[in-house]
């Protein structure tokens, strides 16, 4: 009569201590993925007589005797050859396990689709950028991106991307870590940055102050004008101006208008995000009369 040896493994994943990501056993579809914590037991029963002991053999070694949990030492692939024997001298057919160890944690990064700058190692982005945040695992494959925007929590996206936007003009904080399908899990990453979505302000300024003459700006053909351009947030990029309505072009210096009538002179600025102004206009008269004073003279 034929004796029937039942033997199997089981693997037991064993966290780390305190806020430690779970860790487990992950099959692709093809092979089984498990942490460095991962411990193989083996289990065997003889239902006709004692089972006398257990044994394994780990990437084609020889067989040793199993006498508690099996841990892998270093990350790679393994085999795992097991057998069971009875007190006479009954040997079950070899089994085998195949798993990768994946003792690594996701890498990744942040990256924007959309308008930003970087000035000084400091992001800056409008409320329309797009803010990516991926992670890439050569083993496992990546879990899940855990993130958290200015102290609100952590929020879980599954897979290996996520795609978020900030609206709210200013300065923020972004924390983010990613998690493979065995549990390894990377250290959290900080960032700051800021999201800037208001334009510069812009300034139209004559050296000399104008006259005005019933509700009309005069000045003369020597007054020279500033344009000034102020953002607390990217910084200005350019300054542009348009004389009369003309086509806008770059402002350098200080402009003078020479010839004589009413003229006009708009001003815009661009920031680093392409936040653009509305025009600032500015309508005045130059006057390019010289005055021309006589004398009367009257016998009384």
């Amino acid at each position: 009569m034929k004796k029937l040896l039942i033997i199997f493994i089981a693997v037991l994943c064993l966290g780390g201590g305190l806020f430690a990501q779970q860790m487990k056993v992950y099959n692709n579809g093809e092979i089984d993925y498990v942490p460095l914590s991962a411990k193989f037991k083996l289990f065997g029963e003889d239902f006709e007589s004692s089972l006398e002991r257990l044994e394994y053999s780990i990437n084609g070694e020889p067989f040793k005797l199993y006498t508690g949990p099996i841990s892998l030492p270093a990350e790679g692939r393994y085999i795992i050859a097991y057998r069971a024997l009875d007190k006479t001298g009954n040997i079950s057919t070899e089994k085998v396990y195949s798993c990768i160890v994946d003792n690594t944690a996701p890498y990744g990064g942040v990256s924007a689709k959309g308008t930003a700058y970087v000035d000084g190692g400091v992001a800056y982005g409008r409320g329309d950028t797009a803010i990516a945040v991926w992670g890439e695992d050569l083993l496992s494959g990546v879990s899940a991106i855990y993130v958290n925007i200015d102290n609100s929590g952590f929020v879980k996206h599954e897979g290996a991307s996520m795609v978020g936007y900030i609206h709210g003009e200013g300065k923020h904080k972004a924390e983010a870590y990613g998690v493979d399908n065995v549990g390894n899990k990377t250290l959290v990453y900080y960032a700051e940055g800021y999201i800037d979505n208001t334009a510069p302000r812009v300034e139209i300024t004559p050296k000399e102050k104008f006259v005005t003459l019933q509700g009309e700006n005069f000045t003369n053909r020597e007054n020279t004008f500033s344009v000034s351009a102020y953002d607390n947030t990217s910084g200005v990029k350019e300054l542009f101006i348009s004389i009369d309505g003309g086509d806008y072009f770059t402002y350098v210096d200080p402009i003078k208008i020479q010839w004589e009538g009413k003229h006009t002179i708009k001003a815009k600025a661009l920031d680093y995000l392409n936040n653009e102004s509305s025009p600032l206009e500015l309508s005045f008269y130059v006057d390019v009369k010289i005055p021309r004073p006589t004398l009367e003279v009257n016998i009384e």
